[in-house]
């Protein structure tokens, strides 16, 4: 006579997999994040110019976009739930790196980036490997997870430094969570060997899919709201301090509470949006506090620092778990999720390391703030029109 299964563990068998994707996502802002806080520190510790720590700050928007397109072919050799497991590794392994003095710091941050952008593609697949259907709740949970790691990473940042005694010290601290993670998905991809895997993606299929309009239109949704969010990541803390009058620590703390807007968003946004076959109107939802607060920094930086902050996050926090949502809505199966995921993700963090470069250079030539948040604004309603296609109810092409 068989015993049937007890209710407890079937629910946890049901839960387990996205708890541990939600750990592994907790881990994929914070290490790199937490960087542009500590760039003062890490100079005077490393000895380095201010044009070699601007290469740092960049270096993890490079490699997301160069390394995004090889996730799906490691999927395919080996899993995807080891492919996960190798990017989160990988992480690791990039955090201790950074502890070997100047090379061993731009080696870190390849090495480690390298492995969150194989997470980045590959977790909405295994989510869609688990959940099929239900999936978009489960990205929302990590998008959400992903946004409290980047807060965590700018808010802690110095206090960490501290508890260390010194930068270097600080960033490795992030490794604890990071070996949790690794521990957690180890678990999970011992018991995932017969679940399907994205098929390799070759440069004809890559091809493929970016001349099919659909995928091409999610594509440059996900990378002109990156390059908003990356924008103020960078750029808002100098923008309240010259323009609005805030001070620097207080300025650090706003761009921390900006941030962690988007993990309720993430939660409730993708299990609203999917409720009907158009995500258009999500699209505009989500760009207009971003607009709001951008006009407010351009007429009235100083009436409302606050406000303008916290908007510009709500609406940044919100598109990124829409992108991720349009990637699985507008996708057939977990092998075109994971390809449309990658090279989304390719070439949307190329046009996202776009974003501080420009605002940044046209801040040096201007003086002043207004011009580049004039050109964030444009980018805005050009990514609104682009989602507005994006959002529409059709699929990518069934060959891409």
């Amino acid at each position: 006579m068989t015993t049937a299964p007890h209710p407890r563990r079937q629910r946890w068998a049901v839960v387990a997999p996205a708890a541990v994707l939600v750990v592994v996502a907790l881990c994929l802002r914070a290490p790199f994040s937490a960087v542009g806080p500590l760039l003062g520190e890490l100079g005077d510790e490393q000895s380095l110019s201010t044009a070699a720590l601007a290469v740092v700050t960049a270096l993890p928007l490079v490699c997301f976009g160069l390394v995004s397109p090889a996730a799906p072919a490691v999927a395919a050799r080996i899993g995807v739930h080891r492919a996960v497991l190798a990017g989160t590794a990988l992480l690791a392994v990039g955090i201790l790196l950074r502890l070997a003095g100047t090379i061993g710091l731009f080696a870190g941050t390849v090495v480690l980036t390298s492995g969150i952008a194989i997470a980045n593609v590959l977790i909405p697949a295994a989510a869609r490997a688990e959940y099929g259907a239900r999936s978009a709740v489960v990205v929302g949970m990590t998008t959400a997870a992903m946004a409290g790691s980047a807060s965590a990473g700018a808010g802690l940042a110095q206090p960490l430094a501290a508890l260390g005694g010194s930068a270097r010290t600080g960033l490795l601290l992030w490794i604890v969570p990071v070996l949790a993670a690794v521990l957690a998905v180890a678990a999970l991809a011992r018991t995932r060997r017969d679940l399907p895997a994205p098929v390799s993606t070759a440069p004809a299929s890559r091809t493929a899919i970016l001349r099919d309009p659909v995928a091409l239109a999610v594509t440059v949704y996900f990378g002109l709201q990156a390059l908003s969010f990356y924008a103020m990541l960078t750029w808002l803390p100098d923008v309240l301090t010259s323009e609005a009058g805030v001070s620097p620590v207080a300025a650090g703390a706003l761009v921390a509470a900006a941030a962690v807007l988007g993990a309720p968003a993430s939660l409730l946004l993708p299990p609203l949006a999917i409720r009907r076959p158009s995500q258009a109107g999500w699209v505009g939802a989500a760009a207009l506090p971003t607009g709001v607060a951008i006009v407010g920094l351009i007429v009235a930086p100083a009436a409302a620092p606050v406000v303008w902050a916290l908007l510009y996050g709500l609406g940044t926090g919100a598109a990124f778990p829409l992108s991720m949502t349009l990637i699985l809505q507008r996708t057939r199966d977990v092998a075109q999720t994971g390809r449309l995921s990658a090279t989304a993700q390719s070439i949307g963090y190329l046009i996202a390391a776009t974003g501080p470069l420009a605002v940044g250079l046209l801040h040096e030539a201007t003086g002043g703030w207004t011009t580049a948040l004039v050109l964030l604004l444009a980018v805005l309603v050009i990514q609104t029109l682009v989602g507005a296609v994006a959002g529409r109810p059709r699929l990518v092409s069934a060959d891409a």
